[in-house]
């Protein structure tokens, strides 16, 4: 009996001995080898995104946009002063568990272009331990993204609590700390702030993304120029073979839609057409042109912001490969112009403006 209760004690000490042993050598262990967040990589001193092109001046569009550079690991921000971007801030940020560019849904990828913050959720609305205390969604997949056949859903600019680590992947989102998300949400303004994300940032000098932007600016006015002059070639030949436009729930071929062009040039005397404002972003051959649109003619007169989505050809030339018309409330409108509106200034013919 003596001999069993002295084996018990034995190993009870045994196991004691054990525990404590491991519980001294994870205490130990050096916090380097602990998994560790991505260290976040300066932008280059006196260059800047070259798909930054133009960005809003803070009237309706925010002068801020972030930039994820997915081969760095670095969230930053850019905030457009004197049509030259400056940098604000930079951050570490981690990426889907997979390497590549989102596909399909489930790939655990983080995909790839130009998108815009749409919704803010807060921590009593998401899974702290996952999102942390806030998230912002983000319009994956977008017009670019349908159009090459992508899927999935539910890629998020969110945080997570400093139990998780940045370093592990996540399922697509772009992930930031805590602290990191409150520092951006000063920049948000939902459904205008942009989110570039790209696998590799590539900077260039302020005087080469102005040449750019000119160049950009200067096709945008062209297009401008020549639907206000009714000069439908000139027009048309803004636009890609494989357009397609929409009117009303009617989709039009680029053939439809110079047809129906050609109707409203006989149908109004005179047609006038201000762009104001225009942010310009680029993502590989792709460019997205965004702005306030103001459309005077004889019949209609009108206040919307424009989107034109375009990729540019082995010439270098833009080509329309779709646009988008969406009113503007009179509230904004009046903030930016002083210019009235009602809703009888608006009708069906103003989605196809």
């Amino acid at each position: 009996m003596r001999k069993a209760v002295v084996y018990l004690f034995l190993i009870l000490g045994f196991f004691g001995f054990a525990k404590f042993s491991a519980a001294s050598a994870a205490a130990k262990t050096p916090v380097s080898a602990q998994p560790q967040d991505p260290t976040p990589v300066a932008p280059p001193a006196h260059l800047v995104p070259e798909n930054l092109l133009a960005v809003g001046n803070g009237s309706i569009y925010p002068p801020y946009v972030f930039v994820a550079d997915k081969h760095h690991r670095t969230l930053s921000v850019w905030k457009f002063k004197n049509e030259v971007p400056h940098l604000v801030g930079y951050y570490a940020m981690g990426i889907g568990k997979r390497h590549g560019n989102k596909e399909v849904s489930g790939d655990d990828k983080t995909p790839q272009g130009v998108y815009f913050i749409q919704r803010r959720l807060e921590m009593a609305n998401v899974d702290y331990q996952k999102y942390g205390i806030r998230a912002f969604t983000l319009n994956y997949p977008n017009f670019f993204d349908r159009l090459e056949g992508k899927s999935g859903f539910g890629i998020w600019l969110h945080a997570v609590p400093k139990t998780e680590s940045l370093a592990e992947g996540s399922e697509g989102c772009v992930v930031v700390r805590n602290a990191t998300i409150q520092k951006l949400t000063p920049y948000v303004v939902l459904k205008r702030t942009p989110v570039v994300i790209l696998s590799k940032v590539d900077y260039v000098t302020p005087a080469k993304l102005a040449k750019e932007r000119k160049d950009a600016l200067n096709w945008l006015e062209s297009w401008r120029k020549a639907w206000e002059d009714k000069d439908i070639n000139a027009y048309m030949s803004h636009y890609a073979k494989n357009f397609i436009g929409q009117f009303k729930s009617f989709r039009m071929n680029r053939h439809e839609w110079r047809k129906y062009k050609e109707s409203l040039n006989k149908r109004y005397k005179t047609i006038r057409v201000v762009v104001q404002d225009p942010m310009v972003l680029t993502h590989d051959n792709q460019a997205i042109f965004h702005f306030i649109q103001q459309y005077n003619s004889s019949g209609i007169n009108d206040v919307g912001e424009k989107t034109l989505y375009t990729e540019r050809n082995s010439a270098g030339q833009y080509k329309i490969l779709s646009e988008v018309w969406h009113p503007l409330g009179p509230d904004v409108i009046q903030a930016k112009s002083g210019a009235s509106l009602t809703a009888s200034n608006l009708n069906d013919e103003s989605a196809a403006r």
